[in-house]
């Protein structure tokens, strides 16, 4: 059925343009790595993941045990 998950059609994706995205599959599930495709847009990418970790784990704040990013630990 289309429409359905992250890459459904007519999904919108205020993401779009912003990032390149690499996904590796692990025996878990996987992994995503986002780079922003202009350095202006680095934050709004962020901003973005951490709204998807949010959002994936079911609560409002980072998931506790799991290791900050480079640029969260920099932070």
């Amino acid at each position: 059925m289309m429409g359905h998950g992250m890459g459904g059609a007519g999904m919108n994706c205020p993401m779009r343009g912003m990032a390149d995205v690499q996904m590796e599959q692990t025996q878990e599930g996987a992994t995503l790595h986002f780079t922003a495709k202009n350095p202006s847009q680095v934050e709004d990418v962020q901003r973005m993941v951490e709204g998807m970790q949010r959002c994936m784990s079911g609560s409002g704040a980072s998931q506790q045990g799991h290791p900050a990013s480079p640029r969260q630990q920099q932070r």
